[in-house]
């Protein structure tokens, strides 16, 4: 191939062969060009080699838009119904003839583009192999075994940067072997192919088989090929029974009905949740089993792995991992940990991840429902994980004969408009993550009783101390008298999310996302962008459960 002026990129055959800088660079740049489309809503739906030309400096442009497409600027419109079109191996199997054509739809082709770049062969062998499924198995050799022999174009031989190769198989294999809904976006692949902030990364949509955040570090990259997924472990009550010793006392963990146990022949330890809910009939069984299915599908660093569940009778037990650190509950007055201000920090943007994740990448979103203190556990890192989330059905009684024992459940973390409508949603959630961010603020429980016995909800107890703050820009009467040091900077973000959390109205209420781009110090997210200065109107006396009139 002749590299010349709008000459097409086809990195195979030896005459041919583009060195790794220029490989590296056609992948960067033909990404930022993808995504300048996608943020004005095209969908080019035919991107291959072809169809990215060079300049005479090698720099790529993305050409030949005859059969793209406009996704309408219109809410909850991801995709468009579409004939098939596009040359086959680039194109996202996924739908079939009839496809549902979106952005991702050209992610998946830009993932073949890279296979290419990577590997220096043609995307099609013959009529019955292609590039695509000739890459998998080498993939997970060259990420686990930082084995590139099979796969790695030998024109290259060892001239290019491992670390830099990595990322790229690694955003491949992201693109090409994961369902549509959790393949990263273009945005989220440039910063991995550019290797921008690796640890401080938000984990990307990527679903069960991979946790991206904890693979950020691409050197400690480990795969489950979707088709090995361990589906959810039918448990026997009588399994669980005897793994808890009869659910005793001594083995009961945490808060929430939580049981250590081992079972019989299996040296691990699992924590073993007894639901309160009794389902009435099989199509409650039927429902209850869809949710575990997808629940036990999730792998993320933040959320405590399902490992599977109990239906027999009236019983509905759930087993998860076990984390040795327990819940954070014990925070409040005797877990020493949490007098550090970067574990209080860690708390929060780790929590902040795994919410988002739930709430913005999984497909259905999944509410959590009982966001607080003992739903977050702790690795022996110390890094939170999210616990007990999808299943507040079968928790809480809803009815409103029985609403007070929700609301002694959850304290002070139920959202104002959940008392009135008696529904949770995503901003219920946000609500209770703000009214953790206060406690580890604060120092606080979500509800302080005195001596007599009479509660004091901390999110009441904030607003005109809070108030005062921001008027003065003086946190100390709100800021914890235990924290020994901390970074003022991350503080004032810390209280101001927790603030837009909190008193805001539901609907205005930031997105999970939209926190931990604040928390981490997104400079093109900064902390004012969530919480305005007539925001202030909402920290009146009574706050958040009393709403001021606003103009």
């Amino acid at each position: 191939m002749k590299l010349c002026m709008a000459e097409n990129v086809e990195p195979y055959g030896k005459e041919n062969v583009l060195n790794w800088p220029r490989r590296r660079n056609i992948a960067i740049k033909a990404a930022r060009g993808l995504q300048y489309l996608h943020e004005w809503n095209i969908i080019h739906r035919d991107i291959k080699t072809n169809n990215i030309l060079l300049d005479n400096d090698f720099e790529p442009k993305v050409t030949d838009f005859s059969i793209s497409k406009f996704l309408p600027n219109i809410d909850g419109i991801s995709h468009i119904t579409s004939k098939l079109k596009g040359t086959n191996v680039y194109v996202d199997p996924e739908f079939g003839e009839i496809q549902k054509v979106s952005k991702k739809s050209d992610v998946y082709s830009f993932g073949v583009v890279l296979l290419e770049l990577i590997s220096g062969k043609k995307p099609l062998f013959d009529e019955s192999d292609n590039i695509v499924s000739w890459a998998e198995s080498r993939i997970k050799e060259a990420l686990n075994n930082k084995n590139y022999t099979d796969f790695v174009d030998s024109e290259l031989k060892e001239d290019y940067n491992e670390r830099q190769m990595r990322a790229m198989i690694f955003c491949a294999r992201a693109c090409i072997y994961e369902p549509s809904h959790s393949r990263p976006n273009m945005e989220e692949i440039i910063k991995i192919l550019e290797e921008i902030d690796y640890e401080k990364r938000t984990p990307f949509p990527v679903g069960a088989p991979i946790d991206l955040q904890s693979t950020l570090d691409i050197e400690s990259i480990h795969i489950t090929p979707r088709t090995h997924i361990t589906p959810p472990i039918m448990f026997e009550f009588r399994q669980l029974a005897e793994a808890t010793e009869s659910f005793d006392h001594k083995n009961l963990i945490g808060m929430g009905k939580f049981y250590k146990g081992s079972l019989i022949n299996d040296e691990r330890i699992y924590a073993i949740k007894k639901l309160e809910y009794l389902g009435e009939s099989s199509r409650d069984d039927d429902e209850f089993m869809e949710k575990i299915r997808a629940i036990s599908g999730i792998c993320h660093r933040h959320i405590v792995k399902l490992i599977g569940c109990c239906i027999e009778e009236t019983n509905r037990l759930l087993v998860y991992e076990y984390l040795a650190k327990n819940s954070l509950s014990p925070f409040h007055g005797n877990y020493i940990a949490t007098s550090e201000w970067s574990t209080r920090m860690k708390v929060a943007e780790g929590l902040a991840k795994g919410l988002a994740y739930l709430h913005e990448w999984c497909q259905p979103k999944i509410i959590h429902g009982n966001v607080k203190m003992s739903s977050i556990l702790l690795d022996d890192s110390l890094e939170p994980k999210i616990s007990d989330f999808g299943f507040a059905k079968e928790n809480l009684h809803f009815s409103k004969s029985k609403s007070s024992t929700v609301d002694h459940q959850n304290g002070g973390y139920l959202a104002p408009e959940y008392k009135k409508s008696r529904q949770l949603t995503d901003k219920g959630d946000i609500f209770s993550f703000g009214i953790i961010l206060l406690e580890l603020i604060t120092g606080k429980r979500a509800v302080e009783e005195n001596e007599d016995g009479v509660g004091t909800t901390l999110s009441v107890w904030v607003a005109p101390r809070l108030r005062k703050a921001l008027q003065e820009n003086n946190y100390n009467d709100i800021i914890d008298t235990g924290l020994k040091s901390y970074d003022e900077g991350q503080m004032k973000k810390m209280i101001y999310c927790a603030a837009s959390c909190v008193y805001r109205l539901a609907h205005y209420r930031p997105r999970m996302s939209q926190i931990v781009k604040v928390l981490q110090g997104d400079q093109n997210f900064p902390e004012q962008s969530i919480w305005l200065n007539n925001d202030r109107d909402y920290l009146c006396e009574g706050a958040p459960y009393i709403r001021p009139y606003i103009k």
